[in-house]
């Protein structure tokens, strides 16, 4: 009776042991898959980070654009604005530091005191020349710059 109740607890025991280490074997399966999923989704969180960096970088660009492209808007319609309904403008060109404007005008004194002044006093380099048309009127080419710090130095 002896022998058989050691060899009963001798096969509980082997029973406990054959059970832990297939709950080891288990646990460690189970640790290097939490690894792989945390090394997955680290490497998913550095992408992602750095699509959130080249998206802010896209975002500010795009903002920085359309600050550029109200502000043209804008002066576009002040320029218009500013053109009496005596001139006729037949080009304009606009660049960062300069404005081109090609037209017609009934006289000089026309254009000088009604477009003339007042791209004066927003360039600082205004220059225009006229030319007589056959008919009397005077087609004009108004050059105007801002001079920067840049281009004086």
């Amino acid at each position: 009776m002896w022998l058989v109740f050691i060899g009963f607890v001798v096969i509980i025991l082997f029973g406990f042991d054959l059970l832990i280490k297939l709950k080891i074997h288990s646990l460690n399966n189970q640790t290097k898959s939490y690894i792989a999923q945390t090394k997955k989704a680290y490497d998913i969180s550095k992408r992602l980070q750095r699509n959130i960096i080249f998206l802010t970088k896209e975002k500010s660009v795009a903002e920085e654009i359309f600050a550029s492209n109200t502000i043209l808007k804008d002066s576009i319609k002040n320029l218009f604005d500013l053109v009496p309904d005596q001139i006729t403008l037949k080009s304009v060109i606009m660049k960062k530091n300069s404005l081109t404007l090609q037209g017609i005008s009934p006289s000089k004194d026309t254009f000088n005191f009604l477009l003339g002044s007042p791209l004066k006093s927003i360039f600082q380099s205004s220059n225009t020349i006229f030319y007589l048309n056959n008919d009397g009127w005077y087609r004009f080419v108004s050059s105007n710059k801002i001079i920067d710090e840049e281009d004086r130095l």
